[in-house]
């Protein structure tokens, strides 16, 4: 018994598809004519060469090779079934059982020393017309990148011209997509990047684009939290063309995303550690430093104590698994009511309130524009500072790529203090106004608001936590404070 395996793959001659239907009608006249009966039909895809790629068809045969259910295997030729030494050798090891190949060129005996040595030959000889094949696509994509072209091929993506995924045309063909479609999802991947930046969680995102009826191209199923990000990771939504991270080119015309904008985006990813999304639950993880040793405060439940209302205690404390000293804990509301009475104050101060007042009728879009790229600016450096960290960029590439950020956050600080400078204090009854609107505001928002607007208001200082003091069964207000950038740890 044989089995006939057949593998898709092109005619040398003429670069078309030579059919597997077609390799296993000549394979069954083959078996015919030795006499034997045909098992099994197998068969693989174009990219049978490939190492990481997992061949069905293949790892069938070997399993029936393996139990003795098949006598042997006849292809139309060996490259059809071997196109790398180590699937020959494989075979080989094989032999003792009497393993036949048999094909449309003649046959080989696996246990024969000669015949092996023949099938070692040609299977090399696969290899280096893969390996060749491999070279002349890399060379053709290297040049289509090079020029602008970002895909090389395959069906368009979200936000992106291209063919429609089923043939909806007169003629049975595939029409282009109507240019208000890619319209409103290059749209929804601007309003997505601002949401996100702005501290919204891409699972939000996910649950927007859903109800708002967009689907993933190419698949058209629901977005998932995965999906989006993905989506939102690709350098050519700046208009950027990267090949295993290097920049090789940029493709023409407005990008979809702004470069600047898009690197914030790509350097909050990269901040991101693994587990659950930041800042649900709490207002201060990840914002507030210990007043010890600056770490970043961590959050969790107290134990099983509980508030007079009866929701579970929680805390902030300074984590020692990640750099902290361990030595500072305390309350988490009594820290948040601190927090809110910090941010509604600040951000109704005169200066800043009436910055943001009056700019909303005359500066208003350049000042959060300011904002958004001192905040984008600070997050860059901090995940380069985490790369460098980690050893995934060279000292070098670090201060390239930290100077100007430097160099931009001193100009943005200097323009943002002037814009709030140009703007006239106003007189009581507005600032009250103003602080209403500020308080409703947080009392409305969701914890990620709420964090924004916390950073908002902190701007270049940070807050901190001290040390408990000798009273410890009452919150003491005054361990929050607030440090100007040039204080230091005590």
């Amino acid at each position: 018994m044989y089995d006939s395996y057949g593998r898709l793959s092109r005619v040398p001659e003429t670069g078309e598809l030579e059919k597997i239907e077609t390799q296993w009608a000549d394979n069954l006249k083959v078996i015919e004519r030795h006499g034997a009966v045909l098992g099994e039909q197998l068969s693989d895809g174009l990219s049978a060469w490939k190492l990481k790629v997992r061949r069905k068809g293949w790892e069938r045969l070997l399993e029936r090779v393996e139990s003795g259910a098949s006598d042997g295997i006849v292809v139309w030729h060996t490259d059809r079934l071997f196109r790398q030494p180590r699937d020959l050798e494989r075979l080989i090891e094989l032999a003792d059982k009497g393993f036949l190949v048999l094909s449309a060129h003649g046959a080989r005996d696996l246990s024969d020393p000669d015949d092996r040595f023949i099938l070692r030959i040609e299977v090399a000889h696969a290899a280096r017309s893969s390996d060749d094949t491999s070279r002349r696509l890399r060379r053709r994509f290297a040049t289509m990148r090079a020029k602008g072209r970002a895909q090389t091929g395959g069906p368009r993506r979200f936000g992106f011209d291209g063919l429609e995924m089923e043939p909806t045309g007169p003629d049975g063909e595939r029409l282009p997509v109507a240019a208000d479609v890619v319209e409103r999802e290059r749209k929804a991947l601007r309003e997505a990047v601002t949401a996100i930046l702005a501290g919204v969680s891409i699972s939000q995102v996910a649950r927007d684009w859903n109800a708002a009826g967009l689907r993933t191209v190419p698949g058209g199923v629901l977005w998932e939290q995965k999906t989006v990000r993905m989506t939102l990771e690709r350098p050519s939504l700046a208009g950027l063309i990267e090949y295993n991270g290097v920049l090789e080119g940029r493709m023409p015309g407005e990008p979809i995303i702004d470069p600047q904008v898009f690197d914030r985006l790509r350097a909050l990813f990269a901040s991101r550690s693994t587990g659950a999304p930041v800042g649900v639950r709490y207002l201060g993880t990840g914002i507030l430093r210990c007043g010890l040793c600056r770490a970043k405060l961590s959050a969790r439940p107290s134990g099983g104590s509980t508030y007079s209302d009866g929701a579970q205690r929680r805390m902030y404390f300074c984590n020692g698994q990640r750099k902290g000293c361990g030595k500072v804990y305390a309350d988490q509301r009594g820290v948040d009511r601190e927090i809110e009475a910090f941010t509604i104050a600040r951000l109704s101060d005169p200066r800043v309130a009436e910055a943001m007042s009056a700019a909303r009728a005359r500066v208003s879009t350049r000042l959060a524009e300011v904002e958004e790229e001192i905040a984008a600016c600070k997050q860059i450096s901090k995940a380069l500072s985490i790369r460098l960290g980690k050893r995934k960029i060279t000292l070098d590439a670090f201060d390239e790529a930290n100077d100007p950020l430097a160099a931009d956050l001193e100009r943005l600080t200097a323009e943002r203090d002037a814009l709030i400078n140009t703007v006239d204090a106003g007189d009581d009854a507005a600032k009250a106004g103003m602080a209403g609107a500020v308080t409703d505001q947080w009392r409305d928002a969701e914890v990620p608001e709420k964090r924004a607007m916390f950073v908002q208001a902190l701007s270049a200082m940070t807050m901190v936590v001290d040390p408990a003091g000798q009273v410890r069964h009452m919150f003491d207000p005054n361990r929050v404070r607030l440090l100007k950038p040039t204080t230091k740890p005590r």
